[in-house]
């Protein structure tokens, strides 16, 4: 087979990026080597080929390849091995070329660099002026905006230098330290939250750090005007000290006035963060009432717009925030929510995350009739959904009380738990807890009070164990 290494990466492109690959091979400013140009149509048709007899790419073998290139010519191996190679380092950089001329700040700095002459004193204002009014059009202020700002304004220092004009200030100077601070005190803090949201479950040591009383410094300094600087001093500061929610209020509050001054990327980074602090170190801990703040968090996310990436919802979110709205009975919301972005799921999902959220809907709502006829159309493509539809069906059983279907699935839902490889040994103890619970708490005879205060001390007592909030509601129901 040829290049695994090429093919691999060529099959990632999309039908309208290899037709640019084309276009950038065929470019003689970009490759002059036609052999290229060959070997990527050879490739290229066989990509669009459908699987013959379950074999990929059949026609993709070396020697067959070789004779398409090169008829009259004996098999040579290593001059094969080396234009595959070549055509690697030419898809490189025809992806970095993408990426360069997709970032419209980095082009222009770079520009800035290459006309940095005296005799183009007219074409290098030109430029800055146009690069500062994009800036401002942009109106971002995150760590690349920073970064930018300091090329800009140290190219305009060096420009001065360069027309041998004795500068009236060093104001651009000053700015390109300013920004170049900026940069890097952002791109600090931001390296440090991720090692603190990853601290609490990875075992391993890492020596990210800061440096000593860096984040009493930053406090009262005039960086915290920027909100890329302010908005991760305030992660750093929520994570370091959770108990103090004044913090978390205060990144919510910048979020909801700025969310403007950054990226889609970095508003979704910062409201991950704020959503974590909530769901590990408060909803997880078992004070419920923070899923208020967690609610409001997702609304602020639709009302901005930025819980969307190319117009499309992820499946995760999708199931969070329903959830989340269930489970503070916010029912109305929650069917509002499904009719306005099951269409903005991936379409080869919306029809069953549609099938399985509307049975979560119907048991918050105690319609369980309805709970069973939707789950009948759910089908079980992947690990949440199964796990997750096997509880949803565990808890409706044992709500309508069909002491044999609930039997039943508690025995198959073992089975199904054991034989998976997939699941891993907490997650499987946790649900087999669930079904242990569920069937005492079943089997309990009403007038045995006794029994029941004993169940419900163990199920406090049990450390791994899913919908423990679930079966502490039946518990007192029977109290």
């Amino acid at each position: 087979m040829l290049s695994d290494k090429l093919i691999s990466l060529l099959n990632t492109f999309s039908k309208p990026q290899l037709n640019n690959f084309k276009k950038y091979l065929s470019s003689p400013f970009f490759n002059e080597n036609q052999d290229l140009i060959s070997l990527f149509d050879i490739i290229n048709y066989q990509l669009a080929s459908p699987v013959n007899n379950g074999e990929k790419y059949p026609q993709l073998e070396k020697e067959n390849v070789w004779k398409k290139l090169f008829p009259q010519k004996k098999y040579k191996d290593v001059q094969l091995r080396r234009l595959c190679s070549d055509l690697t380092k030419m898809a490189h950089s025809f992806l970095a070329y993408k990426q360069f001329k997709n970032t419209p700040f980095q082009e222009q700095t770079y520009l800035l660099s290459a006309i940095n002459e005296p005799d183009l004193n007219k074409h290098f204002t030109g430029i800055v002026r146009q690069t500062r009014d994009l800036q401002q059009r942009v109106g971002f202020r995150d760590d690349e905006f920073h970064y930018n700002t300091f090329l800009i304004e140290q190219n305009c220092h060096k420009h001065l230098e360069q027309m041998k004009k004795k500068p009236d200030n060093l104001e651009n100077l000053e700015n390109a330290d300013y920004h170049l601070d900026c940069f890097y005190i952002t791109k600090k803090l931001k390296n440090y939250c991720d090692f603190l949201g990853y601290k609490n479950f990875l075992s391993f040591d890492s020596k990210v750090q800061l440096f000593p009383s860096f984040l009493e410094i930053i406090k009262e300094s005039e960086f915290r005007k920027e909100p890329s600087v302010n908005a991760y001093y305030l992660v750093a500061q929520m994570l370091l000290n959770p108990e103090d929610e004044s913090f978390a209020e205060a990144l919510k509050q910048l979020l909801f006035e700025q969310s403007d001054k950054f990226s889609p990327e970095e508003i979704k980074l910062l409201y991950i963060h704020l959503k974590n602090y909530y769901i590990t170190i408060k909803i997880n801990a078992g004070l419920h009432e923070y899923y208020n703040n967690l609610f409001e968090i997702f609304k602020m996310q639709i009302n901005q717009g930025n819980i969307l990436d190319n117009g499309l919802i992820t499946a995760q979110n999708y199931k969070n925030i329903i959830s989340v709205g269930l489970h503070l009975k916010q029912f109305d919301w929650v069917e509002d929510f499904i009719q306005n972005f099951t269409d903005k799921l991936p379409k080869e999902v919306q029809d069953n995350n549609l099938k399985y959220n509307l049975a979560k809907v119907y048991f918050y709502k105690g319609e369980y009739e309805e709970v069973i006829d939707q789950l009948r159309e759910v089908e079980y493509r992947t690990l949440v959904h199964s796990l997750g539809g096997k509880l949803i069906l565990l808890k409706t059983y044992y709500e309508l009380k069909e002491t044999m279907a609930l039997d039943s699935l508690i025995d198959s839902f073992s089975i199904y738990l054991r034989r998976n490889r997939l699941i891993s040994k907490e997650m499987k103890q946790q649900y087999m807890n669930v079904l242990r619970f569920t069937k005492k708490l079943a089997n309990i005879p009403e007038y045995n009070k006794n029994a029941v205060e004993k169940i419900k001390i163990q199920i406090n007592n049990c450390k791994a164990l899913a919908a423990k909030n679930w079966l502490l509601e039946k518990v007192e129901e029977r109290e």
